[in-house]
């Protein structure tokens, strides 16, 4: 009988060609997370740490953004949706926050009070 992609069949019951399949998904997974060569990694390493050597000066932008989203952890969304958009005008990639934190904006009730009032 012909098969399609005729895979090869044991020619005895106890001889298997191939090890279990069980075997074959544990090595899968324990490679699963593929880990380059110790040499690689600390090459990459040494290039990266040129790299942020050289980028040290926050933008203004940055800085907006931090200070939005520790407006947001306070509980502050509408404070923080203005400071995202003010970053958004200087440039900052924040677009995907904008629209995360509006989606909390009919919840804002549920957190708890920004700053002391209570």
């Amino acid at each position: 009988s012909s098969h399609f992609g005729s895979s090869p069949q044991p020619t005895q019951p106890g001889s298997t060609r191939w090890p279990p399949l069980g075997l074959i998904i544990a090595s899968a997974m324990a490679t699963g997370a593929r880990v380059l060569p110790k040499a690689s990694r600390d090459k990459l390493e040494r290039e990266r740490g040129l790299g942020l050597a050289t980028k040290t000066i926050a933008s203004k932008s940055d800085i907006i953004e931090k200070e939005a989203g520790e407006l947001a952890q306070a509980g502050n969304l509408k404070g923080a949706l203005a400071k995202y958009f003010e970053c958004q005008a200087e440039g900052g990639n924040v677009a995907h926050k904008i629209k995360n934190l509006s989606s909390f904006l009919p919840y804002e009730y549920l957190l708890p009070k920004a700053g002391g009032r209570r």
